[in-house]
């Protein structure tokens, strides 16, 4: 039975029996059953230039990253050969040199994965509640999808090539531009820009063609400009940014006004841009909020303030967040901050991989919440994921041996133990929800080196970006 939720007079906060029983089969179940060999062949067929699958196929090559990113090995040495020994059902059974291996993702563009991803969005969407947000879902009688936006840099590469050899500074293997969906609480697509200096607002101007029409973005002061406000209007897509500072502003009407003590809210009517560089001048609304030291200004393009008014405004640019949370998990949970090889294929390769293992996990995740009866947001990726992915190690263990056991027995007709019953892929909800932490999260390090490359400015660079270009 789910546990009954109470509230704590005290803390204030859902109490739950801790004790409940999880089931963690979910993630490699759903990945098994969506991540198939069929779906890899029509991908391919469909993307296919000149190569050749051989023994590393598209198939092959996706169930070894996904393995490596629910694993997240030392070195890629010791997986490889676990995959040319067999009987890991995580792993491919693939009779191949390491070399081989690595010759492959050197040479497979990286479209095959972008677009495995893409194709695999539309049967994971189909599994993903709208469980996420819940305090804010009375916007979706507005607005058929709400997403956040950014873009986030990802971590140096080793000098693992001989071209790298000679480079002092940080190469930087490229960026990312992501699309979060808020009431799923998944990835809704990932862009994968090799070229590290790319400008962040062209690429997520690039990025917009994959959003669907009457989509609400959330996004950080460096899309609040007139000329991403034009192009959301060409595509008729709605935007909620924080204000940049470059932007001039003329007020034209004063749309309301509340203040309580010294909280207070302002809903304008403004023309934003200097009408320069062919940019025509936007009229959006410009939402001012004031909460003692805190400050914070909107621009929408939303003028229908009851379909967003400025108080829900202000609520849902706080769920921002989320995608920056996201990026966390990508980078620290499921260990994208540590790339096994040094060429944009394969950092690519692994990128799309993470990316489709996290859909799955927080799939999972809001399935947890939804069976216990408490907001997925109580639940820890930090401590769900690595429990899941123990749980996927013991799976494949009882896979084996099954298979073996069915081939000791030939002919003899064997019921398949209920793995659930046995209670080997559970652990306790307590294990699983966030905790409050004693002291606030410190920020890390800065990066010791004071420069930075990218792989188009490295010497032979672009010739390894030459097949993604």
């Amino acid at each position: 039975m789910p546990p009954t939720l109470v509230v704590d007079p005290v803390e204030k906060r859902l109490r739950v029996d801790e004790k409940q029983r999880v089931d963690l089969l979910g993630l490699v179940e759903l990945l098994h059953k969506h991540l198939t060999e069929t779906l890899c062949e029509e991908v391919f067929e469909q993307t296919r230039d000149s190569e050749r699958q051989r023994e590393w196929s598209l198939h092959a090559l996706v169930w070894f990253w996904v393995a490596v990113t629910i694993r997240a090995p030392k070195a890629l040495t010791h997986t490889l050969a676990q995959s040319g020994i067999g009987g890991d059902k995580l792993l491919p059974h693939v009779e191949a040199t390491s070399e081989a291996f690595f010759q492959k993702c050197k040479d497979l563009r990286s479209d095959f994965f972008s677009k495995l991803y893409e194709a695999l969005g539309p049967r994971l969407l189909n599994e993903a509640a709208e469980v996420y947000a819940q305090e804010l879902s009375a916007l979706r009688e507005h607005f058929p999808e709400i997403w956040a936006m950014d873009g986030s840099q990802l971590a140096e590469v080793a000098h693992r090539l001989k071209i790298l050899w000679k480079v002092h500074a940080a190469v930087l293997p490229g960026r990312v531009m992501a699309f979060y969906d808020l009431f799923r609480g998944i990835n809704r697509a990932m862009c994968f820009e090799p070229d590290a200096a790319k400008n962040e607002n062209l690429l997520a101007k690039e990025a917009l063609t994959i959003v669907p029409e009457g989509t609400l973005i959330l996004g950080d002061r460096l899309y609040g400009v007139p000329g991403y406000f034009e192009k959301l209007s060409q595509r008729k897509q709605w935007g909620l940014f924080r204000r940049n500072g470059t932007a001039k502003v003329e007020i034209v009407e004063v749309l309301s006004r509340k203040q309580d003590g010294r909280i207070l809210l302002e809903d304008l009517l403004v023309r934003v841009g200097s009408g320069a560089n062919g940019i025509p001048r936007q009229l959006v609304r410009l939402i001012r909020y004031r909460a003692g030291k805190k400050k914070l200004d909107l621009f929408t393009n939303v003028l229908n303030a009851e379909k967003l008014p400025a108080d829900q405004a202000v609520k849902l640019y706080g769920m921002r967040w989320n995608i920056e949370r996201m990026f966390f998990d990508l980078k620290e949970v499921l260990n994208l901050n540590r790339f096994y090889a040094a060429n944009p294929n394969a950092i690519a390769m692994q990128v799309y991989a993470g990316v489709i293992v996290y859909n799955a996990l927080r799939i999972v995740q809001g399935r947890i919440a939804q069976m216990h009866k408490i907001p997925p947001e109580m639940i820890s990726p930090a401590r769900l994921f690595p429990q899941a992915a123990a749980v996927a190690a013991k799976y494949a263990t009882v896979e084996m041996t099954w298979d073996d056991t069915l081939r000791l027995n030939p002919g003899v007709k064997l019921n398949k133990p209920d793995y659930r019953a046995s209670g080997f892929g559970t652990t306790t909800l307590g294990s699983i929800l966030v905790r409050k932490k004693d002291k606030p999260r410190t920020k890390g390090k800065p990066n010791p080196a004071h420069v930075w490359e990218t792989w188009r400015k490295v010497r032979g660079g672009a010739a390894l970006l030459q097949k993604l270009s």
